[in-house]
C-alpha cells in the first residue's frame, strides 16, 4: 500500500514538474512519442544532460553527452541545425527543462524534453545501453 501511494505521489510530482515547464514554454515529449520517434523516417537527437557516470551506467542508444550545466556552443556541436528535431532528457526531468529553454533562446524551435527523464524512459521500456563511450561533443575543427 505504501509503494502505492509513493508512487502515485511521484506521478503527481512529475506531472506538476512538467506542466510547470510546459506554461515556461518548454515542449515535453512523452518516452512513447520519442520511441515512436526514433524509430521514424527522420529521429531526433538526443542530448542526455546528465553526468558522464550516470550517463556511462545506462543511455538511450546514439545518445549525446553534454552535461548540465550545457554551454550552447557545445550543444550547437551536437545539433547543428535549429530547426532539427532535438529532444534534452536528464535522469528525472529535472536538469533538462532549463537545457531546452536556453536551446529555445538561443535559436532552436524543435526542441522538448523528455517527460520524467530516464526513470520514466526506463520504466516504460526504453531500450537502453551502458559502458563507456566516446559519446560527447565533438571538439572545434571535428
Amino acid at each position: 500500500m505504501r509503494l502505492a501511494v509513493f508512487l502515485l505521489v511521484l506521478a503527481a510530482f512529475v506531472l506538476l514538474w512538467d506542466a510547470g515547464w510546459w506554461l515556461a514554454g518548454v515542449p515535453p515529449m512523452s518516452p512513447p512519442a520519442l520511441k515512436r520517434a526514433l524509430a521514424g523516417d527522420t529521429p531526433p537527437t538526443v542530448i542526455d544532460v546528465r553526468t558522464p557516470a550516470e550517463f556511462e551506467f545506462f543511455r538511450i542508444p546514439g545518445a549525446v553527452n553534454v552535461p548540465y550545466p550545457a554551454d550552447l556552443i557545445d550543444l550547437a556541436r551536437v545539433a547543428p541545425d535549429p530547426s532539427a528535431p532535438v529532444v534534452v532528457v536528464c535522469m528525472t526531468g529535472h536538469r533538462s527543462p532549463p537545457t531546452v529553454r536556453q536551446m529555445q533562446r538561443g535559436g532552436y524551435t524543435n526542441v522538448r524534453n523528455l517527460t520524467g527523464g530516464m526513470l520514466v524512459w526506463k520504466l516504460f521500456g526504453g531500450p537502453t545501453v551502458s559502458g563507456e563511450t566516446d559519446s560527447g561533443p565533438p571538439e572545434p575543427g571535428e
